[in-house]
């Protein structure tokens, strides 16, 4: 009887315990709610090799351009003797255009265009058996101008007072942190390409659990900014403020 007593308040107990638990869940704002169990299709993969890149362009290499149609060869139109005699009027030659340096970007200008997908990975050769690799501030400074895509692991709210500009907010600490990753998933963005990850910096491992969610997606060329967001304001990169518009 004791034991039938004892097991039977226990149970009374775990279900109050799992449903204030729920409620509290339920209650709290997005930076303090918890997230179910994610899916991630690729945690248990490992990468294989990853393809060679296609050409800036996206024609393969092996890719051989159609062969052009075949024009038929027309005779010349006969000219008249009264068009012999005419003269074309000399025209002027155009005046050359002085060169013209474009001015240097100024502080807090967006980056460049993008360079190409072979350029990124010479720069960055991706390393499917690894989840990430730590980079300078000079290697993410180069990213950034040559539009390599950032992620913001921190929280919603310090993302909001100040972000690298461009960046996207990735709060790994978030209830919808699986969402956002799948759905930089289905953007089609190939996988092997390189991507920064930042955070605070310092002691805060916020980018390398995030890089870890990201490697089990299948990404595999994930670049963490070892020092991230206060590293970047000190070199006064651009940066932005507020939310995602």
């Amino acid at each position: 009887m004791k034991i039938r007593r004892f097991l039977s308040e226990m149970a009374a107990l775990v279900a109050c315990a799992a449903l204030c638990a729920t409620v509290s869940n339920w209650l709290a704002g997005r930076e303090r709610k918890l997230a179910p169990v994610g899916r991630y299709p690729n945690a248990l993969t490992v990468p294989g090799s990853v393809p060679a890149a296609p050409p800036l362009g996206g024609v393969p290499s092996s890719a051989t351009a159609p062969e052009a149609a075949p024009v038929a060869a027309t005779a010349p139109a006969p000219v008249s003797p009264e068009h012999l005699s005419v003269v074309a009027e000399p025209r002027p030659a155009p005046m050359a255009r002085p060169s013209v340096r474009p001015p240097s970007p100024a502080k807090g200008a967006l980056p460049l265009p993008p360079a190409s997908g072979s350029d990124l990975l010479k720069k960055f050769p991706s390393h499917p058996g690894q989840v990430s690799v730590e980079i300078s501030g000079d290697d993410a400074a180069w990213a950034f101008r040559n539009g390599v895509p950032f992620l913001d692991a921190r929280r919603t709210k310090a993302y909001e007072e100040g972000h690298v500009a461009g960046a996207r907010s990735f709060p790994v600490w978030e209830s919808d942190v699986d969402q956002r990753i799948l759905s930089l998933v289905g953007e089609g963005r190939p996988t092997e390409l390189p991507t920064v990850i930042y955070c605070s910096g310092g002691e805060c491992e916020d980018s390398h659990m995030l890089a870890e969610r990201l490697f089990g997606a299948g990404f595999v060329n994930l670049l963490v900014y070892r020092d991230g967001w206060p590293d970047w304001q000190r070199r006064q990169g651009a940066s932005r403020t507020g939310a995602v518009p």
